[in-house]
């Protein structure tokens, strides 16, 4: 009897070990796999500052006439400082002051171009992929008040994945009324965004603290947002005249 019982400890111990290294093996392939989705997902940005901020001052200016308005993108003193850590964030520049694998949500007061820079390099983003025959997702830029509207009739599933730039977070409903009953897609929808690591930026005029209160997220959903963005803020007043 003790001879059997020596006998299968040695073969469990051999199967474990078997075992283990097996298990291993496989979630190191699935650790690698992740790492190039998310790779994937994203490309080094292949020019330099000042060919940069060239590209994206006529993007903005491409927004600009979309609009109808007849003024040109200008950096400044006030917006040069983000400028330029958006181009160290493109690059994976380790002098981008906040973490890479993060998005950026760019905060400040209304009308200091916050919306026209995330929509700007949104357009750049689009531009150099499209043209570059990059094999890279394209990123979407919507207003949270028009995700709303999307998420009244798909699926959030269809958004839970794909590269996206939320502009005016905390302007959206935080519930509405969906065949009788209150939902809340946008939290829904970060929670989701969250838990599959999708590449999120936004825009707010409302600092952290207040996105996460019972107001607005509540904490739970905030602390979530913490750990999904960057947040950096745009100073100066309005640009709008």
């Amino acid at each position: 009897m003790e001879n059997f019982l020596k006998t299968q400890s040695s073969r469990t111990v051999a199967i474990s070990t078997d075992a283990m290294s097996a298990c291993m093996e496989a979630l190191n392939s699935k650790l690698a796999d992740e790492r190039q989705q998310k790779k994937n997902v994203r490309f080094f940005f292949p020019f330099g500052y000042e060919d940069y901020k060239v590209m994206l001052s006529r993007s903005a200016d491409v927004i600009l006439a979309r609009r109808h308005e007849k003024i040109s993108f200008v950096i400044d003193r006030f917006n040069e400082p983000f400028v330029r850590q958006l181009y160290y964030y493109l690059t994976f520049d380790n002098r981008f002051e906040g973490i890479l694998q993060k998005g950026i949500m760019l905060i400040g007061k209304y009308g200091t171009g916050k919306t026209l820079i995330m929509q700007a390099m949104a357009e750049m983003y689009r531009t150099v992929v499209s043209q570059s025959n990059l094999y890279h997702p394209m990123i979407t830029f919507i207003k949270s008040t028009a995700l709303i509207e999307e998420l009244k009739n798909d699926s959030i599933s269809n958004y839970s994945k794909r590269p996206l730039i939320i502009d005016e977070f905390g302007r959206e409903p935080k519930q509405i009324m969906h065949y009788g009953n209150w939902i809340s897609p946008l939290i829904e929808l970060l929670n989701e965004r969250y838990d599959n690591g999708a590449w999120t930026h936004g825009t707010s005029n409302f600092t952290y603290q207040t996105l996460k209160s019972d107001d607005m997220y509540g904490e739970m959903t905030g602390d979530r947002i913490k750990a999904m963005f960057n947040f950096i803020e745009l100073k100066g007043e309005s640009r709008r005249k």
